[in-house]
């Protein structure tokens, strides 16, 4: 999984964006057989800057892709993919895998920034979660502009390393 990510990040492995997002579909399929699905999808965007240097937004192309792969099972059901996300990367940081965990549980606090509409209920994907730091620094966020319910969607989760 990690050797996946870093392909689709650091190498332009976007060819291995679809397995994964197959995956996590099966995966919420199955999660949602007895629960309402989210109005809207949206992701944890990167800043402008790291966008610049990468040439993309990979929470980007990994939202589109499941959702492109959710449409055909869940016709009208599909949480809405806005064509402009509205939540923004306001501050530009050092990238979170660089960072000490103090570090990261800290960085993100005023990084993001909502412009645009929320639904009440929505789906939050970003590709590595690692402190949740960067999540919950987005739900505080969607909150304020008026979620009321954020089911978070992440492909992989980095383990706790003992202290």
């Amino acid at each position: 999984m990690r050797t996946l990510i870093h392909q689709i990040k650091f190498n332009h492995g976007g060819h291995f964006i679809r397995p994964l997002t197959e995956r996590m579909c099966q995966n919420l399929v199955a999660e949602y057989q007895s629960r309402l699905w989210p109005q809207q999808l949206l992701f944890v965007p990167s800043h402008p800057k790291r966008i610049r240097q990468r040439g993309f937004c990979q929470t980007q192309l990994m939202a589109k892709q499941l959702h492109k792969q959710l449409q055909p099972i869940l016709g009208k059901a599909t949480p809405s993919l806005p064509k402009t996300n509205p939540i923004i990367k306001v501050l530009h940081s050092q990238a979170q895998h660089t960072l000490p965990r103090k570090a990261r549980l800290t960085a993100p606090n005023k990084s993001y920034q909502i412009q645009g509409q929320i639904a009440e209920h929505v789906a939050l994907f970003d590709d590595v979660m690692t402190t949740g730091s960067t999540i919950e620094a987005c739900c505080k966020q969607l909150m304020k502009a008026g979620a009321k319910r954020i089911d978070v969607w992440v492909i992989a989760r980095t383990p706790d390393k003992p202290h």
